[in-house]
């Protein structure tokens, strides 16, 4: 028997990431029950073991798999449907950007770019695909893709990364097939958004080292550029991500929503 949540259901991919598992946590807290999918195994654990600490009636689903792989996620959101029966959101945080130990264009092989804008924009692609007919079947769905402010031009702190190109590419893509998405389904009763986070911290201590193993004076340079005066917070990008998997956002669709502070 499918299991039924007050809210409904929502699948997050790269649900062991953390901002993955903060956008869990706040939605497990407004009462969805939840699939993480992730291709990490051991972080997908430690996420639903947060998770029932947390909110211990929660329905939790992991899948761990590759999001690149069409048989993978088709065999996924067939789980999703035979456990809870609906599908609600759709919250595509999954992706990277690749090896850092890239410097510059000529260094960029094309199995680097095709790995990288698989894992940012070919695995929302297939998620999307597999999702949006079961949300059908309903005539109601919310989407949510995860886009960055390095689509739109905006810059990270030196030395974070390799090369932006193939990740700056296909998070542009992401907004391209957000827009053009929620064309496509319009009047369905299903939304399709991206959210484009600027420079954001989250709980997760990995990201957080990242950051602050830069100079220090890179660190500055990054909080120099946001207006805000800061970085910005997993909650805060959680708190967005869920108005647009609410009710309340049903007129909110093919934009591209911004959490970064003003960062230019």
């Amino acid at each position: 028997m499918a299991e039924q949540n007050t809210r409904g259901a929502a699948a997050i991919t790269g649900g062991a990431g953390g901002l993955g598992a903060e956008i869990a946590t706040r939605l497990a807290r407004q009462g969805f029950s939840l699939t993480l999918l992730d291709l990490h195994d051991e972080g997908l654990r430690r996420v639903e073991e947060q998770l029932g600490a947390a909110v211990s009636e929660t329905a939790v689903l992991s899948i761990a798999l590759d999001l690149t792989d069409e048989d993978g996620v088709a065999a996924a959101f067939d789980r999703i449907d035979e456990r809870f029966g609906r599908l609600d959101a759709l919250v595509n945080t999954a992706g990277g950007s690749g090896t850092d130990q890239i410097r510059s264009l000529d260094e960029l092989s094309a199995d680097v770019w095709r790995h990288v804008v698989d894992d940012n924009l070919t695995s929302a692609f297939l998620c999307c695909k597999h999702a949006v007919p079961i949300m059908k079947r309903a005539g109601y769905g919310r989407i949510v893709n995860f886009s960055s402010a390095v689509a739109n031009g905006k810059t990270e702190p030196s030395g974070a990364v390799g090369t932006r190109l193939p990740y700056a590419a296909s998070k542009a893509a992401i907004n391209g097939l957000t827009k053009q998405l929620a064309k496509d389904l319009g009047g369905t009763g299903i939304t399709v958004n991206s959210l484009s986070p600027g420079l954001v911290l989250p709980k997760e201590r990995r990201v957080r080292d990242s950051f602050e193993a830069l100079p220090a004076e890179a660190q500055a340079a990054a909080r120099a550029a946001i207006p805000a005066g800061r970085t910005g917070t997993g909650a805060e990008v959680a708190a967005a991500v869920a108005y647009l998997v609410s009710e309340e956002a049903g007129f909110t669709t093919g934009s591209v929503m911004s959490v970064d502070g003003a960062e230019v």
